[in-house]
């Protein structure tokens, strides 16, 4: 029926059914040729790809920066801890301790006298 094109009265002719049946697939083909709904649906996707990318890329970007905030955290503990670890080191080195130590657990005695030998150079 399409394949011409009907007059007014051809069309009113036809019963009511068939009537639907044309205005709609006049619809379509003139949705389907409109060049204004084409460019209206590249618009669309292209701005829906866009905001996707930028979704995308906000969502990589705060799981980057959760990440750099619990590496920073643990670092601040790590330099603590290695503080920590640096006074009781020196602690363990300090003189006082380890004659404190030889004195009363090992039963050493300190030197009323210290002596030092020194090689004298031949001529």
């Amino acid at each position: 029926m399409l394949a011409r094109q009907l007059s007014e009265e051809e069309y009113y002719d036809l019963p009511q059914e068939e009537q639907r049946v044309i205005r709609r697939k006049i619809v379509r083909r003139h949705a389907q040729n409109n060049p204004k709904r084409k460019k209206a649906l590249i618009v669309f996707l292209t701005a829906t790809l866009l905001y996707g990318a930028v979704l995308l890329m906000s969502s990589v970007l705060h799981s980057e920066v959760y990440e750099l905030g619990n590496i920073q955290s643990e670092a601040r503990t790590l330099e603590k801890a290695n503080e920590t670890l640096r006074v009781e080191n020196a602690k363990m080195k300090s003189h006082i301790r380890i004659r404190d130590i030889a004195v009363k657990q090992l039963g050493m005695t300190v030197p009323q006298e210290t002596y030092f030998a020194v090689e004298q150079k031949k001529q």
